[in-house]
């Protein structure tokens, strides 16, 4: 399977860092391209962090209120199919 990372985004044109609020999924998890894996705070709002790709969590690189920047490497995705909704 190829590895994915998971990377913040820049949300805004002047965001520079961000807090990373919390992961919503665990190492191990099934997940859908677009869920949300975890919510990172800026200065003007909370948003969900989606997965670049389905496939199985297979690292959380960072904590609940960690700094972070666009761009940084949070987590991984090892890429294949997600698990059917229920």
């Amino acid at each position: 399977m190829t590895e994915i990372d998971v990377v913040v985004p820049r949300w805004g044109l002047t965001m520079d860092d961000a807090t990373f609020v919390g992961w919503l999924v665990q190492v191990g998890d099934t997940v859908g391209e677009g869920e949300a894996l975890a919510e990172v705070e800026t200065d003007k709002t909370t948003a969900d962090l989606p997965s670049p790709a389905a496939g199985v969590v297979t690292a959380t690189l960072v904590a609940a209120g960690d700094e972070v920047v666009p761009g940084q490497v949070v987590g991984r995705i090892a890429a294949g199919p997600a698990a059917p909704a229920t």
